[in-house]
């Protein structure tokens, strides 16, 4: 099974971990002029991204097939979907990156925003709407809050929460241009990750999960191998890992007290396996 391009973090950008409130904004010029417009089919380690076409054409590179655009119009790709561009060089918008925990987080009492606003789709938008007025002006906000280094960020989920709400209203109106994902590699991995995401009441192993999607462990290890580069285990383990840091970095409950919401039965375990994954124990890690 070949190795799909994955990047932790933005194109042509490895991280060695996504916190769970990043969020990014940047015109598209700044990374796309540097890769001479023309972005290779790739996919994001747990991010989602929206872009905004102000003006100016392009070309969405899908799994099987592409997708002419012209601005204005806004394009949702959702983590984990293989995608990449061609734009020509006088295209002017943003693309707006945030990771899945983010707006989840940010609508978890409106599944059906968040369902709606994390599909892949492509969004004319019409220059004399207000949806589209309000699109830009909360863009430009959202980016304004990100520059102000003397703020602590407090308003930015509700700008978030208003830009995404915008977008919402816009696929309601009108006909969306619904892109479907073919690559079944895509999908189980999707699945498991839902699966895991579901699943905060014990540990289960990779047989289960595998059981459960109708597939046999060793495929369920390839399709991750495949996808992000590692095993089905290594997964699961940094979804916990992920848990934990919300936990760590939010709240000022113990490592115990941690590790036991967490179902961890040894406290010991837990603390030898963040620090496996992070580099750091967990104490030291909520330091700073």
């Amino acid at each position: 099974m070949p190795k799909l391009l994955n990047y932790k973090g933005l194109y042509g950008d490895h991280y060695t971990t996504i916190l769970p409130d990043f969020f990014h904004c940047e015109l598209l010029s700044v990374r796309s002029a540097v890769y001479n417009w023309e972005i290779k089919k790739h996919l994001h380690t747990d991010l989602i991204q929206v872009f905004i076409i102000e003006s100016g054409k392009g070309v969405l590179l899908l799994e099987e097939s592409e997708l002419p655009f012209e601005g204005p119009g806004a394009i949702i790709v959702p983590a984990h979907t293989l995608h990449g561009f061609n734009f020509e060089a006088e295209i002017v918008g943003d693309v707006v990156t945030f990771s899945e925990t983010f707006i989840e987080q940010a609508f978890k009492s409106a599944p059906h925003i968040l369902f709606k606003i994390t599909q892949l789709n492509f969004y004319p938008l019409d220059t004399e709407s207000k949806n589209f007025e309000d699109v830009l002006f909360l863009k430009k906000r959202i980016v304004e809050e990100l520059l102000d280094i003397h703020q602590e960020k407090l308003v930015l989920q509700p700008l978030f929460q208003l830009f995404c709400i915008s977008l919402y209203k816009i696929a309601q109106q009108r006909e969306d241009h619904k892109l479907e994902v073919k690559n079944r590699a895509l999908k189980y991995f999707r699945a498991y990750q839902k699966k895991i995401r579901q699943n905060n009441t014990e540990h289960k192993g990779v047989a289960q999960y595998a059981k459960e999607l109708n597939i046999t462990s060793v495929h369920l290890n390839r399709i991750c191998q495949s996808v992000v580069q590692k095993t089905a285990l290594e997964v699961i383990h940094e979804h916990w890992i992920g848990e934990a840091k919300k936990y760590l970095l939010n709240t000022q409950y113990s490592i115990s007290e941690i590790s036991y919401f967490l179902n961890f039965k040894d406290p010991a375990y837990f603390t030898r396996l963040f620090k496996k994954y992070v580099g750091v124990s967990p104490r030291d890690f909520k330091k700073g």
